[in-house]
């Protein structure tokens, strides 16, 4: 081959969570192979996240609520059919790709997931993904006995986490926060409208103000949704959305988050306590509130529904610091670089493949 190798990433967004481990992947591809060019697509929030953090990428012009509509297939094969057909294709959940690559490029993408169609209510839908040449599991084999409607091969490599790299004291002081003080961290990704993660927001922040004592401070990953009473304005400070989470994650004495999102995970991984909140109005495939359970019971994380009292959830919370949070080694969890090493040990194969002997 006279060209360098050439990989195409298409990232989901429905939140930050696809492009945050999607992130993590590229970056270990491109350091264990600095001569493989790999290119990103991503939506909706995905580019809002991929912004953030200076990642070059096109922009597919599908937004978060529309990424599984007719209209976004349409759109997907309208993009990829202005490229010359890649060495391999990674799909984080964007679906429409996999029927793209197995007929027009006539080579099968590789699909990185943490649900199936039959997860979701429509198993009919399952046989879909048998255009995928591989699916990847980002999430623990636990949360999907299945059955499902495909055959393609699946490989659970768990969710892709990260140590945090700062430390408790040297993320305080960056925050100008002392070593006695408490401190949470409230986030709820990048879809702060969706319903749940409203009322997660807003129960959260409502309980601070009624129960946390003053000079307590609450750091809120997001623009500001409420008013603050001016004598609490130093216990709720809006940090909005930032490159640099994981420095006040290393600082909390707790995390607030939406259960369902990959988050949770992480803050595990690096032994952060976790309040893991959900809310009834919102539905997620069957395998998330699984995950939700599995975590939950294994102590990994203290669960709350969105819909107890400020009087529970301050309960809930002062219990959650309490909670010796660590991972448990019974399930499965994946660096970037695991689930790169793969993706390249499949791109060599599909390049001897398409090489004609000598």
């Amino acid at each position: 081959m006279n060209r360098p190798p050439r990989v195409l990433l298409l990232a989901r967004g429905h939140g930050f969570g696809h492009a945050a481990r999607d992130l993590r992947i590229v970056k270990a591809m491109r350091r264990l192979r600095p001569d493989v060019e790999i290119e990103v697509m991503a939506s909706g929030s995905a580019a809002v996240y991929l912004d953030l953090y200076g990642e070059a990428f096109a922009d597919m012009g599908i937004g978060d609520h529309e990424d599984m509509s007719p209209a976004a297939g349409r759109r997907i094969w309208e993009l990829l059919d202005r490229y010359d057909p890649f060495d391999l294709v990674i799909a984080d959940e964007v679906v429409w790709a996999l029927a793209f690559c197995a007929t027009r490029w006539r080579r099968r993408a590789i699909l990185l997931t943490d649900w199936f169609y039959s997860e979701l209510g429509a198993p009919e839908s399952d046989p879909i993904l048998d255009q995928a040449g591989e699916i990847l599991l980002l999430d623990f084999s636990a949360a999907h006995p299945g059955p499902v409607g495909f055959t393609t091969p699946v490989q659970a490599f768990g969710p892709v986490v990260e140590d945090f790299g700062v430390g408790r004291d040297a993320a305080r002081a960056g925050l100008g926060v002392a070593a006695s003080d408490t401190v949470a961290v409230l986030t709820v990704g990048g879809m702060t409208a969706m319903v749940d993660n409203t009322a997660i927001a807003r129960l959260t922040v409502r309980t601070w103000l009624d129960h946390a004592p003053p000079g307590h401070r609450l750091f809120v990953l997001a623009e500001p949704f409420c008013p603050v009473p001016a004598e609490r304005a130093g216990d709720v400070v809006w940090a909005g959305f930032t490159a640099e989470p994981e420095k006040y994650y290393a600082a909390a004495d707790l995390v607030v988050t939406n259960a369902n999102g990959t988050v949770t995970s992480d803050l595990v991984w690096n032994r952060i306590p976790v309040l893991a909140m959900t809310h009834p109005a919102v539905s997620y495939p069957e395998s998330f509130a699984l995950r939700v359970k599995a975590m939950s019971e294994a102590g990994m994380t203290v669960h709350a529904e969105a819909t107890v009292s400020p009087a529970e959830l301050w309960r809930l919370m002062n219990q959650a610091m309490r909670n010796d949070c660590r991972p448990d080694p019974a399930f499965e969890w994946a660096t970037g670089e695991q689930v790169a090493r793969h993706l390249l040990a499949r791109l060599d194969y599909m390049l001897a493949k398409s090489d004609p002997a000598p």
